[in-house]
């Protein structure tokens, strides 16, 4: 610390540019380093990446802490909000000396802290003052060898106060283990305890509701799971077809919202840090106007005006119900099992087609096949060759539907959900009568057995991309990721339209995937069989994204290019392939 204070005293009054001497070497400071990643050009330039790396046992924890995936998640996760509080605290305006922020209750593998192999890293950012092109050096010094030392002290230091409340962090990542692991032994998609608070506090809050009624699984639903030594009550969705129905505001859809919620896990206190569901779920809706590139749709779309093919379609606009059939097959290329629907946002003649249009126009007439024709051939498959094999008894893939108009769904689904004013109630269970329902739907009746889309080989898919994956300008010597809004990803001249991908908790899972999906565009572009390269020309998208998500729990953002260069977390593998099959190039529309 010392030699940075002298180093910086030094430096008063120069021009501003010698700041960066400040990033030749990382700086002593006893029990940590603090380390430049990047300094600022001038004093209106986006402000200096300050990175403080110190071994665990230095802060006062056990080495367990530094082993374990959940304990280090946990400990991560902890630390960050704890960090993020105090910086908060001491500097609340947006103009703060230094910035930390943290976003959202998901407990998430973030470059801003993170913890491998026994060693925590944190990621400040640091606005060194100036007048005008000169050095402050004092107000620097203050910072840098006052400021961010008692920081560190307060906020990642070991305190004895602290430990019930570290240990609830853990317990959360604990439990949630536990549940998956009885999620499959239990045939269940998911789990939502009994006392859980669904509401939140508003539309563009995550807090929760004060006053809300807690959950309460109705009896017929309820399981009680083991789970570290401990009886959890609470409702079981059981694999198939789950149908959530209702009144308007009654709860439906803030069921489905907290079930898409919770493919990650919640902080203590959120409401539902207790709600597990199968982590591939995937939100499937209508995304008009949506590029799809040689997706095969041929299971649902049939016969185009033109002859045009619907094995490999492309298109730079696709329909609403053309885009929600694109949805849920790509999902279910790259591993998703559970698929979560709402009416409300779905294309109708996707989700149905009822008797009179059936008749009118016949099954020659209408190139789209409605999900009611296809649903329990993609949940039990076939044993048969065509439609006149058995149905398997065990649920291979899982939906949940939240319909208040569309009765077809009823006949077709294994378990009813209807919410009255917040409460679950069960109106049929698998194997149970139900005497609201009508005759079954009409469905078309010389469907092939529905076939699971293959994942394609990751080279092959991104290889027309690749011209595209490039410096927007010759002063740029690197290919840049990019935010354009909350939801565009820009990766050199390549954008994603995010916005109807509801599971990725916000900007920093966005440049997350963004700055993955351009290593893995190159690490491909680069490749052959005998290389180190982190994708293989054999690699189906599955396997590289897969691949690249085990590397960062492991070790984080720190050995990914540019990987430290601004705030990210970590998304799901299937969240990124839906980044990537939502690529184009940005003189497309």
């Amino acid at each position: 610390m010392k030699a940075l204070y002298q180093r910086i005293r030094m430096l008063n009054g120069k021009n501003y540019g010698l700041y960066k001497s400040l990033g030749d070497k990382p700086w002593d400071f006893g029990d940590f380093e603090l380390e430049f990643l990047h300094v600022q050009g001038d004093p209106y330039a986006p402000a200096s990446r300050i990175m403080i790396k110190a071994d665990l046992q230095m802060l006062g924890y056990g080495s367990e802490w530094g082993v374990e995936f959940e304990r280090r998640l946990a400990l991560s996760d902890f630390l960050y909000r704890r960090l993020s509080k105090l910086v908060l605290e001491r500097y609340p305006d947006k103009d703060a000396a230094v910035i930390f922020d943290v976003s959202g209750p998901e407990m998430l593998v973030r470059n801003s802290l993170w913890i491998d192999n026994g060693v925590l890293r944190a990621v400040l950012q640091v606005r060194l003052p100036g007048d005008g092109r000169k050095i402050q050096a004092e107000a620097a010094a203050e910072i840098l060898t006052m400021v961010l030392p008692d920081l560190v002290s307060a906020g990642l230091y070991y305190s004895k106060s602290d430990e019930a409340a570290l240990d609830a962090h853990y317990q959360v990542l604990a439990d949630r283990r536990a549940i998956l692991g009885e999620l499959d032994s239990r045939g269940l998609a998911a789990f939502v305890p009994d006392g859980a608070v669904l509401p939140r506090a508003s539309g563009i809050s995550e807090d929760p509701m004060e006053g809300a009624i807690p959950f309460k699984s109705p009896d017929e639903m309820a399981v009680v799971l083991n789970v570290n030594g401990r009886e959890i009550r609470g409702m079981g969705i059981p694999k198939g077809i789950t149908v959530i129905t209702g009144g308007a505001f009654h709860g439906k859809s803030t069921l489905l919202q907290a079930l898409t919620r919770s493919v990650y896990p919640h902080v203590p206190g959120d409401g539902r840090e207790g709600i597990v569901i199968d982590e591939t779920a995937v939100r499937v809706g209508v995304e008009d106007g949506r590029s799809v590139r040689g997706t095969d749709l041929s299971q649902f779309v049939r016969n185009l005006p033109g002859g045009v093919s619907t094995k490999e379609f492309t298109t730079a606009g696709a329909s609403g119900s053309t885009s929600e059939a694109a949805n849920l097959l790509e999902a279910m290329e790259v591993g998703a099992s559970t698929y979560l629907i709402d009416e409300d946002s779905s294309a109708v003649n996707f989700l149905i087609r009822d008797v009179r249009v059936r008749k009118l126009l016949g099954d020659d007439r209408e190139p789209l096949i409605p999900l009611t024709d296809r649903i329990r051939d993609i949940c039990y498959p076939q044993s048969g060759s065509d439609c006149g094999g058995a149905e398997s008894s065990v649920a291979a893939r899982s939906f949940i539907l939240v319909a208040g108009a569309c009765g077809d769904y009823l006949e077709l689904a294994d378990n009813i959900i209807v919410m009255a004013n917040y409460n679950a109630e069960c109106a049929k269970t698998a194997g149970k009568a139900c005497e609201v329902l009508g005759a079954a739907p009409a469905v078309t009746t010389d469907l092939p057995a529905f076939v699971p889309p293959v994942s394609r080989t990751f080279s092959d898919y991104v290889k027309p991309l690749q011209p595209s994956i490039k410096p927007l300008s010759a002063v740029e010597r690197q290919v840049k990721v990019k935010l354009n809004g909350d939801y565009i990803v820009q990766i050199g001249f390549l954008v994603s339209d995010t916005s109807r991908l509801v599971t990725l908790a916000g900007k920093q899972q966005r440049f997350g995937a963004g700055f993955m999906l351009l290593n893995l565009c190159q690490s491909a572009a680069s490749a052959d069989e005998s290389s180190k390269s982190a994708v293989l020309p054999g690699d189906s998208i599955t396997d590289a994204i897969a691949k690249i998500c085990d590397k960062i729990k492991n070790v984080g953002f720190r050995n990914l290019p540019q990987g430290m260069s601004r705030e990210m977390s970590l998304p799901r593998p299937v969240d990124i392939a839906c980044v990537l099959f939502r690529l184009r190039d940005m003189g497309r529309k």
